[in-house]
């Protein structure tokens, strides 16, 4: 398979078994720039299991293999109505064939059908996410805006 080239994949809940090859994929990907945190397999694990009890976990499944995951809370805010995609990634050997697009059309599709009027996700603006959400029509909120304050 090929850079750019389109691929079919499978988009199905997690278990609890998949939780390890998931936070592989996790730690690995929010690793590297722009986000550069320092993540090991132990702390992406105990992330991975926090997730699991308020979000769903999808994993991404290419020939018969978790290349990535999509979290999503559907308890954002008021449930039943907003829903926050809390985070997404692949495996980097399986990026620029448009998963992570068509993973988030389809857990869009499958959240609008649950009834949710609202998809919210964070990005950092020099992601490659950044682009990729802008991409699907998500852009920045005239209402809310995400603030931060560093802790000294």
């Amino acid at each position: 398979m090929k850079r750019g080239e389109s691929v079919d994949f499978e988009l199905k809940k997690a278990r609890r078994w998949d939780y390890s090859k998931i936070a592989k994929i996790y730690g690995e990907g929010f690793s590297e720039p722009p986000y550069n945190e320092p993540w090991t397999f132990n702390v992406a694990l105990k992330k991975i299991k926090l997730f699991s009890r308020y979000c769903d976990i999808w994993k991404i499944i290419y020939d018969k293999k978790i290349v990535g995951f999509v979290i999503v809370n559907p308890n954002y805010w008021y449930p039943g109505r907003f829903c926050f995609g809390e985070d997404i990634a692949v495996k980097k050997e399986y990026r620029g064939r448009g998963i992570a697009k068509k993973a988030l059309l389809r857990i869009m599709d499958v959240y609008k059908k649950k009834g949710f009027k609202y998809f919210y996700g964070t990005s950092n603006n020099q992601s490659k996410a950044y682009k990729l959400w802008r991409s699907i029509g998500i852009k920045e909120n005239k209402y809310d805006r995400t603030i931060c304050k560093k802790l000294k």
